[in-house]
């Protein structure tokens, strides 16, 4: 069966819709993207105000019909993230104030398939996820089809995760962009940066000055007042509806759920279990499990098998521990349980923190 491209409605749409929870995370996420960026600085310089727009392009087609776009090895590079950028800076304010009542419009670009010399495809399929966060912005009342009205510019480019990318040649595809100017008001979105061996905190994609919003930011790669750091998406819960739990005590104290942690880590974790009894509960991957049964959602205490995250609602604080990256998915599954997340990881720069108070 052959994938659609459609603007159904509102803007693209690769695959089609997922659950309704699922909507309501990307748009709930991207709607906090905006706000963070609103408080950081990108809308303090002039009044605006929000409202649908009700000129819709209706169109569907067979994603093997989307452009071809052949990148030469030649084809120029963007700078790298430029770390001085900062709203007054970096921040063409001007692009917002083409609508009446100078509303906020997020312009997305149409799809097109970016291939090498070799015709060898620049990256993989759009991701569900990355389909899912176009379609809450093409549905929200942010979007214009219009991109001369657009104060935003989002590519239809996936760098959710750095690991499906060819470096180079995704950020030839975005120097490609008709809008690209340096990546000025140019929005990315991007959950699993860096890799082996060094593990960047931010996208290693050269994006010049497009804003990132970003899923592992240290306080070494953040811009604050131009970034936005989101949580990583875990499907673990969202594909999970968990009852709500009320408040109370509840079993354990204190609960690790992570797998494949540091040593050291679990040294640590496992002497503070012995020293505190059955409040404290140490969990790892289940090397016991029956054919058939799906580990991801197993997690094991010696040969006890708990299921995962609905574990997660039996504790009242939850250790989030990096890992090779500095953002984990499991922050999501502990928020999603109305676990206390207890995060253990230096410069981690938290989720929406200019605008949330973790503390």
């Amino acid at each position: 069966m052959c994938a659609s491209v459609k603007y159904n409605i509102r803007g693209p749409a690769l695959i089609p819709r997922m659950k309704t929870k699922h909507r309501i995370y990307y748009i709930t996420l991207f709607s906090i993207v905006l706000l963070g960026l609103i408080a950081t600085g990108m809308f303090q310089f002039w009044p605006h105000s929000i409202e649908s727009s009700n000129d819709w392009n209706v169109e569907k087609r067979s994603i093997r019909d989307v452009p071809v776009v052949r990148l030469p090895a030649d084809s120029p590079i963007p700078e790298r993230g430029d770390l001085s950028c900062r709203m007054h800076t970096c921040f063409d304010v001007y692009r917002c104030g083409f609508n009446p009542k100078n509303k906020i419009k997020v312009y997305i670009y149409a799809l097109k398939k970016y291939v090498d010399d070799f015709g060898v495809s620049v990256s993989n399929a759009i991701s569900r996820e990355y389909n899912e966060l176009l379609m809450a912005i093409s549905d929200s009342d942010y979007y214009t089809d219009d991109i001369n009205r657009a104060c935003l510019f989002v590519p239809s480019i996936d760098v959710l995760n750095q690991n499906t990318l060819r470096i180079k040649e995704t950020a030839q595809a975005l120097a490609q962009l008709s809008r690209w100017d340096r990546g000025t008001n140019h929005l990315l979105f991007n959950m699993l940066p860096g890799g082996p061996p060094d593990y960047n905190t931010a996208l290693d994609v050269p994006r010049d000055r497009a804003l990132l919003a970003g899923g592992g930011f240290s306080t070494w790669t953040y811009r604050q007042g131009y970034d936005v750091s989101i949580p990583v998406y875990s499907p673990l819960s969202a594909e999970v509806d968990l009852p709500e739990k009320g408040p109370g005590p509840r079993q354990y104290f204190l609960l690790s759920s992570q797998v494949g942690l540091h040593p050291e880590y679990r040294e640590d974790l496992e002497a503070l279990q012995v020293k505190h009894g059955e409040s404290v509960l140490v969990l790892d991957k289940c090397t016991n499990l029956s054919e058939g049964v799906l580990s991801v959602r197993k997690r094991c205490h010696k040969h006890q098998v708990f299921d995962y995250p609905q574990v997660l609602q039996e504790a009242t604080f939850c250790v989030v521990l990096r890992g090779a990256r500095l953002g984990q998915a499991v922050l999501s599954d502990v928020l999603q349980a109305g676990c206390v997340p207890v995060v253990i990881a230096d410069s981690y720069i938290l989720p929406f923190s200019e605008v949330l108070d973790w503390k």
